[in-house]
């Protein structure tokens, strides 16, 4: 294996960019959009939309298994590579089987959507965790956030490709059979999708675990968990993602809901403003890494953190008659790119790196929590207003203000953080 003749450390970065960009046109072919859509097509409720958009981040609470799963260097690898595999079969086999059928109940075919976008998921968070555990041992701390930018670009690429794809083979099959049930372009979406998957296992084939036959991780990995608690640098990092999360699943049901019944904005149009904002994305990461690296995270954290706060605005201001507002949430989202690479740098940093399969379980599986709790809370109070017989834009206002106003408060929290110039 390369690694174990001695790679350099560009050269294994280029197998792990090589990775990222192949999963992440997989995992654009069958992206969160599209699966909330073709249930919005079956009559899903808020409460529905709530659980599919929650059901992987509770799903990945069961991640804090991982640690105990990779005590050496190459269970890491075995972890990971079984990991996406096998969430790439799950994700093969999910829309066939919710695929709507002649005197079948539509909520058999949502609950069934539910709990294999909930495996598949569970399967990959847990070899992701394995793989950014493995990746630190390729990247040392002084130039770390500029690899991480790197590999976020790869990634926010790779989405654009998947997306785009996704849109043009739902356009190809809507051409070639219009009769065609809604379903079937996700099933071959999520087929082609699943095989780009697979393929991007490939390359980190050949990619060896740094650390040899040494310890990965602690032995006792509960017990490492608990001290990532009680480290006070650490649990700053776990308060801020906490509470972001928590902000985001409040009204993660509201904005996924509101395009298409109010705003009456189709699949494709969706996919074209998600695309507009990868590329922004892309010209950003890998200067946010070398930012982080230079000067630190915590200035360009807070002014991305305020930016990205304004998206639901948009939302708010979009109307029947003048949807297209809804785009400028769309554009303040680009910078997430800083705020992802300054969260994965800082992943990583504020740890030993003996430290990171258990730090990387918790950090997911808290914030996993949050964002789950409060998405199931604001779906099902989405519901109960809209029983109430509440205006269709108070109803909306009333999670899009929340939502602004929750997610500015994250730019303080940002200033709890210890921060990493120079390390």
């Amino acid at each position: 294996m390369i690694g174990r003749r001695g790679a350099s450390i560009r050269q294994a970065m280029h197998l792990a960019n090589t990775n990222a960009l192949v999963w992440a046109i997989g995992n654009g072919l069958v992206s969160t959009s599209l699966v909330t859509y073709l249930a919005l097509g079956l009559g899903a409720s808020g409460i529905a939309i709530g659980l599919i958009l929650s059901a992987p981040h509770l799903a990945g609470l069961l991640r804090l298994v991982a640690p105990a799963m990779m005590t050496t260097g190459q269970r890491r690898k075995v972890v990971c590579l079984t990991g996406y595999l096998a969430s790439a079969m799950v994700l093969v086999a999910m829309p066939q089987l919710a695929a709507p059928r002649e005197g079948l109940d539509p909520a058999i075919g949502i609950a069934t959507l539910v709990i294999c976008w909930c495996v598949y998921h569970l399967l990959e968070y847990i070899a992701t965790i394995a793989l950014w555990s493995w990746l630190g041992d390729w990247m040392p701390p002084p130039v770390r956030g500029r690899l991480v930018g790197w590999r976020e670009r790869f990634l926010v690429v790779g989405r654009i490709v998947g997306v785009t794809a996704s849109v043009l083979l739902s356009f190809g099959w809507e051409y070639l059979d219009p009769s065609a049930e809604r379903w079937v372009p996700l099933y071959w979406s999520a087929s082609v999708g699943a095989g780009m998957l697979v393929l991007a296992v490939v390359p980190l084939l050949w990619l060896a675990p740094r650390t040899s036959n040494n310890e990965a991780t602690p032995t006792n990995t509960w017990r490492a968990m608990a001290r990532v608690l009680s480290d006070r640098k650490y649990a700053s990092l776990l308060l801020y993602s906490c509470w972001f999360a928590a902000a985001n699943g409040i009204t993660s049901s509201a904005q996924a809901i509101y395009p298409w019944r109010v705003l009456d904005i189709n699949y494709h149009q969706l996919v074209g403003l998600r695309s507009m904002m990868y590329a922004g994305q892309t010209a950003m990461a890998p200067t946010s890494g070398w930012w982080i690296d230079r000067f630190g995270a915590r200035r360009l954290m807070t002014i991305c953190q305020l930016i990205v706060a304004t998206g639901p605005l948009f939302f708010l201001i979009s109307t029947p008659s003048y949807p297209w507002w809804v785009a400028g949430a769309f554009v303040v989202w680009m910078f997430y790119a800083p705020l992802n690479v300054s969260l994965d740098t800082l992943k990583l940093k504020l740890v030993p790196i003996e430290q990171s399969a258990p730090a990387l379980a918790v950090y997911y599986a808290t914030s996993d929590l949050a964002f789950s709790a409060t998405a199931l809370l604001g779906s099902a109070y989405y519901d109960r207003l809209r029983e109430q017989g509440l205006d269709a834009w108070w109803l909306f206002a009333t999670f899009f203000l929340s939502g602004w106003v929750l997610r500015s408060i994250a730019a303080w929290l940002v200033w709890l953080i210890p921060d990493i110039e120079g390390s």
